[in-house]
């Protein structure tokens, strides 16, 4: 027989994923804004292609360029997985950020975005800007709340953030909500990271948390973490530079080929006392080869009064061993490299100084992170690369890693001859 009486859903209450901690801190007012629940359809389909908008916008995602890009591919996909669109961030200084100066097209090209459409939408900086303007002059204030996704241990970069769209939004009724869980490169078989995520940044979380109906607008997310949630081989694909620095990178390859690049982080290595050994390696392999021109990637400040290259690399932190394993490179090698244009008048008889033009508008600081960009599609082309070797002579970096990907792939598909990823130096004995 079959039963006649309706089955009634149950309503499941929300349960945090487990391993998360999580505090709640309650916005002090509604940051001087009153909702006024209009009718927004119109606005909302013209910028969304639907109904209601809903946004992820990266107030802040810490780490410097190579370890960023990898976290806002995950977020983008991310963001298609909780049917939201996620918003462009913007650049600078090796960051990306909501608040950021240049507009995320600065560093990079769409063509990553694009080609992956089925997985997420996204939103530029400006047009997202403009949505929020629309929704103001309508009266409708669109809602917003800040999460915080961080590790084990509170980020005391994200503490340092203010949010610029603070002003934009209703936060009211919804609370300022932290997150840490685990972040390790190795995680346990019973944990899976993107559930964890998608659970945190759910619907169903949000109404937990304040107990409203409409689902928030707008996700403000601060996000501080070291490794990979998400695991899909096009999030894995790094993104595609701005055709400019491409351009740039290829008109110093055309100068210098053939050529050598040599890649030599420097920071926080231990002990410095390897650095000389290392130079005097690098420049005996080097030699070896009989090919001149040399091409140095680096986070040593190469002209005067100027601050490390990388921005975890600290003044104090430079000793005289950084200063004598440069200077022994420069006396025996002819070193090829880029500055921030114009270049002081006096520079080193040795050095083979590139200017490159780091600012996008008068108007905006300039911006000497795109010389990462350039030197690093400039060792992508280079005939031979060598690079430290790990915890020896060098530490290890997301942007070695990512020169000698991008080399084995070409060596693969033989799109730029014989390359090899990468040599290594090493102490010399």
């Amino acid at each position: 027989m079959y039963s006649t009486q309706t089955e009634k859903s149950v309503v499941v209450p929300y349960a945090y994923p487990g391993r998360v901690k999580y505090s709640y801190q309650w916005p002090p007012s509604s940051s001087g804004k009153t909702r006024l629940y209009q009718d927004a359809k119109h606005i909302d389909r013209a910028f969304c292609g639907q109904d209601r908008c809903r946004f992820l916008l990266p107030v802040a995602i810490t780490e410097q360029e190579s370890k960023a890009q990898m976290h806002f591919r995950q977020l983008a996909f991310l963001a298609g997985q909780l049917n939201r669109t996620i918003v462009l961030p913007n650049v600078y200084h090796s960051h990306m950020g909501s608040c950021l100066p240049y507009s995320f097209d600065f560093y990079y090209d769409q063509e990553w975005l694009d080609r992956n459409d089925k997985h997420f939408k996204y939103i530029t900086m400006a047009a997202f800007k403009q949505w929020i303007e629309a929704r103001h002059q309508e009266s409708a204030i669109p809602t917003g709340q800040e999460i915080y996704v961080q590790g084990s241990r509170k980020s005391k970069l994200l503490k340092r953030i203010k949010n610029c769209f603070y002003q934009a939004f209703d936060f009211s009724q919804r609370p300022v909500v932290n997150y840490q869980f685990l972040d390790h490169s190795k995680v346990p078989k019973d944990i899976n990271l993107n559930k964890v995520m998608t659970s945190l940044l759910s619907d169903q979380a949000r109404h937990h948390e304040s107990a409203l109906e409409e689902p928030v607008d707008v996700i403000n997310l601060y996000y501080d973490r070291r490794y990979m949630f998400l695991h899909h081989p096009q999030a894995a694909r790094p993104l595609s530079y701005n055709p400019h620095w491409s351009q740039v990178a290829n008109q110093i390859v055309e100068q210098l080929k053939p050529f050598i690049a040599i890649h030599w982080r420097m920071e926080r290595l231990e002990p410095v006392s390897n650095l000389l050994p290392c130079a005097k390696n690098l420049v005996e392999q080097v030699q070896q080869m009989n090919h001149t021109n040399v091409f140095l990637l680096t986070d040593y400040p190469h002209l005067l009064n100027n601050r490390p290259e990388s921005n975890s690399f600290r003044p104090s932190q430079l000793v005289p061993e950084h200063h004598q394993a440069i200077e022994y490179l420069y006396r025996h090698l002819n070193v090829t490299l880029t500055a921030v244009a114009p270049v002081p008048s006096n520079v080193s008889d040795r050095w083979h100084v590139v200017p490159i033009q780091s600012t996008q508008d008068d108007r905006f600081p300039q911006d000497k992170s795109v010389l990462g960009i350039v030197d690093k599609l400039v060792a992508m082309q280079a005939q031979w690369f060598f690079a430290g070797k790990p915890d020896v002579c060098a530490k290890r970096s997301s942007f070695t890693a990512r020169i000698i990907d991008s080399r084995k792939k070409a060596m693969k598909h033989h799109t730029q001859g014989d390359l090899e990823p990468v040599k290594t130096f090493d102490i010399s004995v």
